[in-house]
């Protein structure tokens, strides 16, 4: 388990004249049962490719995002493409594991959509708002089809007032947005007006985005002419103004931000005493009581370098506690990232040229990355597109587009600063319903998660008066790759049976009977649930997402098609020389047994360093009595008591965790198996475990035989049922062209020549090394790392290698 990014926070006094100290306590504690209720996971997805060719596959790696840490409460990943209008084409399930979760889309070769649109969450964020569900369209080249002739609409402008009202004889800093039918910022410049005449003037700053003063007077309304950059006017009118109130203002000084809020002289007595609340990532950050009776304007900073980067929410609340006014502000101490890098040293660019990539971290905590190397004369980068860093930080906050996201962090002009300011104050955020909030109400949630795969079902009973006590059912999980584990599950007098905590993928069988042999049993007897999310098949889209995508240069996209015709017909001349491999004699570098089963049984983030043992061949395994007995004596400093019931394990000071088939468990388990069904153990030090364990007292992981090594069918004669598991993960394609002699029979036009979804590092492991080979045709390559690591910190690099 990962271990938690502790962000520290600071509840501050503001000491100005009349401003008296508070007791957060009571805010701070509602916020606590909002989090708990809602812990608001976000999530960001990193796809192989920027756009795709009919017949291609998806590949993708999503990571989960709690406030500023990786999250560590769901335990389901659900992912689905929609068309258009909602309908659901295909969907996937994947556990979330080290904060993320990877699968694949396969697209029809026949498909005839310029897009398609990925959607993904978690049953906790269906359970909150789903506004915030990470939804994203995909593009594909496909053959362009006479569009519908149509009118466009007009581009929309929107005047926020900052806080959120006008308040009559107050001056106001008012932002604008210019968005228009395509979307897209538009620019625009004008002047605002009331009955009697001009009053202030506004042209766009940045991304149809700009701000100006205005100090508005009661009774007047106001208008805003305008014109875009080809001259056409247009009209719209500013929010009305209203008589009494407050209004707020934040600007930045050096580490801090500066509030100031005014009041008219006349306001309700409410309104005398006012609250203000920042907060961030569901946590406060500061609070202040401010006393208006004899003031009618107020001012102080609020320190901001203790505060990790991100966005912050200022509130301003009468003494009721009703909210006045609200502002969102970014603070950036650049603290969000980590070193880390990815660069070929050796690369080759000829025909099939073979290359060598590496990624490096340079400090030791545990890091999880996803990696990508495409053709990038046929996938042309976009630098400012949303990334793993604008998207934890900033997008995955906000309501509706942002145009650019990474240029925000990208860019080291003064001017950045002034731009996300405009981003704040032109976009929706209202993440809670302060009313609900300050009563302790919180939303009923509508979708259960479990813990991963779950065994609920029911045993129908012809006993009188139920199941006895102690009942069980024991059985033995098979899994499609021919791993068994053996489960068994408690019968309640109902007949009710509830199990979780299972990872495996496509179908599994369920071997099971009754531990009590005088019980009679009959499969139909049993019915089981796998815990996934099910039935659905359309989803809202909300009209921003539904936007056009950027397009696609006409060239490459020229290419794409081209390359992807021969790709298609290429397709199937793959796919049957590969069932023809086995006729091929391979001469390579002869492996060891212990490479042989690395290969076999580990993957994801159990690959890497660790001390394994080939339990099949090694005859101390078979006359061992349990695992246990087995280990013992075998590994530096691991203390191993089996004479308690289940045995204890003690190492550095610390109990390490195990592992059954890459599944957590415990030692009652894995000294129950039978060690004739044991393959391979492998045991991670203190230090080694990373993102599989938390504890820091090391890891030790038990594969059970499959395939080829399993002993005589142990489930022969048992009574079974089809158990659905998460969604079959396809293997990523990589031609070897030096030991595959038939892949070099066929032309080579992959446009992504390597995808990783999870390379592991840490402390033990700070480089990762990887050979790949090159298509016929690409000249240069495109190279994509993204990451997190365990304290939160996130990492984004991308490189044009020629």
């Amino acid at each position: 388990m990962p271990k938690q990014y502790l962000i520290s926070f600071i509840t501050v006094l503001v000491t100005i004249c009349g401003v008296q100290k508070i007791s957060a306590q009571d805010i701070d504690s509602l916020l606590y049962i909002q989090r708990t209720a809602d812990p608001q996971e976000k999530i960001y997805v990193h796809f192989d490719k920027n756009y795709y060719n009919p017949g291609e596959t998806i590949w993708f790696k999503a990571y989960l995002f709690t406030g500023g840490e990786p999250s560590l409460v769901s335990k389901n990943f659900y992912a689905e493409l929609l068309d258009e209008n909602g309908n659901i084409i295909d969907n996937k399930t994947a556990p979330v594991i080290g904060s993320g979760a990877n699968s694949q889309f396969e697209l029809p070769a026949t498909i005839s959509k310029s897009v398609v649109y990925f959607r993904a969450y978690t049953t906790g964020m269906l359970n909150g708002d789903t506004s915030f569900l990470y939804t994203a369209p995909v593009r594909i080249i496909v053959p362009a089809v006479a569009a519908k002739v149509r009118t466009p609409k007009p581009p929309v402008i929107r005047f926020l007032p900052e806080g959120g009202d006008l308040i009559a004889g107050l001056k106001c800093t008012v932002a604008f947005k210019i968005i228009g039918d395509n979307g897209m910022p538009v620019s625009g410049s004008g002047t605002i007006k009331d009955n009697a005449g001009q009053v202030a003037e506004f042209t766009s700053l940045h991304d149809g985005m700009g701000v100006f003063s205005l100090t508005p007077q009661a009774g007047k309304l106001y208008m805003a002419t305008w014109k875009d950059a080809s001259g056409k006017i247009y009209t719209a009118p500013l929010p009305a103004v209203k008589t009494q109130g407050i209004i707020l203002h934040i600007a930045d000084e050096a580490g801090s931000k500066r509030f100031t809020i005014q009041r008219t002289a006349e306001v309700p007595e409410t309104q005398k005493h006012l609250h203000l609340v920042g907060y961030m990532n569901q946590h406060m950050a500061y609070a202040a009581n401010i006393n208006f009776t004899e003031k009618t304007s107020s001012s102080s900073l609020l320190p901001t370098k203790e505060l990790p980067s991100g966005i912050l929410q200022i509130t301003v609340f009468d003494n009721n506690y009703k909210p006045l006014a609200e502002r969102i502000v970014f603070v950036n101490n650049h603290d969000y990232e980590f070193d880390a890098d990815a660069y070929i040293p050796v690369k080759n660019v000829a025909k099939r040229g073979l290359n060598t990539l590496e990624v490096m971290i340079s400090d030791t905590v545990a890091s999880n990355f996803s990696l990508s190397v495409t053709d990038a004369d046929l996938n042309e980068p976009d630098t400012y597109q949303d990334n793993i860093i604008s998207h934890m930080l900033l997008t995955g906050d906000l309501k509706g587009r942002v145009n650019n996201p990474y240029y925000y962090f990208f860019s080291t002009s003064d001017s950045a600063a002034f731009h996300l300011d405009l981003v704040m104050l032109t976009n929706g955020w209202r993440r809670y319903n302060w009313e609900q909030v300050l009563a302790g109400k919180t939303k009923t949630p509508v979708w259960t998660g479990s813990n991963y795969l779950s065994m609920n079902g029911k045993v129908a009973s012809t006993m009188p008066g139920g199941f006895p006590p102690g009942t069980q059912l024991t059985g033995i999980l098979k899994t499609i790759d021919s791993v068994s584990s053996f489960i068994t599950l408690p019968v309640d007098k109902k007949g009710a049976i509830a199990a979780d905590g299972f990872v495996f993928y496509d179908n599994a069988k369920l071997y099971f009977q009754f531990s009590n042999k005088k019980l009679d049993f009959d499969k139909s007897m049993l019915t089981i649930d796998n815990g996934l999310r099910k039935g659905y098949k359309f989803a809202a889209l909300d009209s921003f997402v539904k936007i056009a995508p950027p397009s696609i240069d006409a060239d490459i996209a020229a290419r794409n098609a081209k390359n992807n015709a021969a790709e298609l017909r290429l397709a199937a001349q793959r796919y049957a020389a590969a069932h023809e491999l086995q006729n091929v004699t391979v001469t390579a570098k002869v492996k060891s047994n212990e490479d042989k089963l690395e290969e076999k049984y580990v993957s994801g983030m159990f690959t890497g360093d660790g001390k394994r043992f080939d339990v099949m061949n090694d005859p101390f395994g078979i006359s061992s009595q349990s695992v246990f007995q087995y280990l013992q004596g075998k590994v530096a400093g691991l203390q191993i008591n089996t004479t308690s019931n289940p045995p204890s394990l003690t190492w550095r000071g610390g109990s390490p965790s195990l592992f059954l088939n890459e599944m957590q468990t415990d030692a009652g388990q894995i000294g129950n198996l039978p060690m004739s069904d044991i393959a391979f153990i492998k045991v991670f030090s203190p230090g080694q475990t990373g993102v599989i364990s938390s504890s820091g007292s090391g890891a030790i992981a038990v594969y059970t035989r499959k395939g080829g090594d399993q002993p005589a069918e142990p489930s022969k004669g048992l009574n079974f049922l089809q158990v659905p598991g998460y969604s079959a993960v396809k293997q990523f394609y990589e031609p070897d062209y030096a030991t595959n002699l038939s892949a070099n029979d066929l032309d080579d036009l992959r446009t992504t020549l390597y995808w990783n979804p999870f390379i592991i590092l840490g402390k033990t492991k700070k480089k990762f090394k990887v050979k790949f080979y090159n298509n016929d045709i690409s000249k240069s390559f495109r190279v994509v790392l993204q990451g997190i690591n365990n304290d939160g910190k996130l990492f984004y690099v991308e490189k044009i290698v020629q």
